[in-house]
């Protein structure tokens, strides 16, 4: 008998996921986290891989021209795929985009077919961190590492150190 979502849900201790892990459904085979970064802080917001954070509410976004914004605000928007092992969860891939936001104009710029293909490549397996600081990119690391010691030290030495810039 198929297992239903918000079963996997509890036992993955995860919200708002993209996909998740299931047997029955190898197509299917990883679970995307959102965080958004910034000024060194990182914290995971699933509801930016739906653009529905909160940061993102209120703003009108533009996809063609970034000069048209003048950001008072630069986020880092980074996408991790986590899969299932025998072992147990790991971080597959982590890819990240920049999201500009003129919080006083309300108008913001964002690249939604980039922000999609790179949710993508991180479900594929890459790490592609460059678009974030070396302050913002160690936050994210911190972050993971706490948020799941055990899925930090699952995951394959050289996708952490690709996390890490190393």
């Amino acid at each position: 008998m198929p297992r239903l979502n918000r079963d996997l849900k509890a036992e993955l201790k995860t919200t708002l996921p993209l996909a998740f892990a299931r047997p029955e459904d190898p197509l299917l085979g990883a679970t995307l986290l959102g965080i958004v970064v910034r000024d060194g802080e990182a914290k995971v917001d699933d509801a930016v891989l739906h653009g529905r954070s909160d940061l993102e509410r209120g703003i009108r976004f533009t996809a063609q021209r970034p000069e048209e914004v003048t950001p008072t605000e630069r986020w880092g928007v980074v996408f991790i795929a986590m899969k299932s092992s025998p072992a147990g969860l790991y971080y597959q891939g982590a890819t990240a985009v920049e999201l500009l936001i003129d919080r006083p104009g309300r108008r913001g710029f964002r690249d939604i077919v980039r922000s999609v293909n790179r949710m993508s490549d991180a479900v594929s397996g890459e790490v592609a961190l460059d678009a974030l600081s070396a302050a913002d990119r160690q936050a994210v690391v911190r972050l993971l590492e706490e948020r799941g010691r055990d899925v930090w030290e699952r995951t394959p030495l050289e996708r952490r150190q690709a996390m890490v810039g190393a």
